[in-house]
């Protein structure tokens, strides 16, 4: 898996990607399976959710993780069907 960072740029162009996602309404309406605990099904609710948890708090670590999922939706969303 690959290493991320939280920086402002880092964040804010993953930031800026799910809100790309959810304005083009690109984002799963069914079940979607990010990892053995996570299994996204509303994923325009779990994208808005996630992006205001993270806008308001990335700076904090605790919210890392929150960060770190957001990014695997994002690798796991992209390389769908590949």
């Amino acid at each position: 898996m690959e290493q991320h960072t939280y920086d402002n740029e880092s964040v804010q162009e993953l930031l800026d990607w799910a809100k790309k996602m959810v304005e083009a309404d690109n984002y799963p309406t069914e079940r979607f399976q990010i990892n053995k605990c996570t299994t996204i099904i509303d994923g325009k609710h779990y994208l808005e959710t996630l992006i205001a948890m993270i806008s308001r708090n990335w700076e904090n670590p605790t919210f890392h993780p929150t960060i770190e999922q957001l990014w695997e939706f994002r690798e796991k969303w992209e390389n769908r069907g590949a």
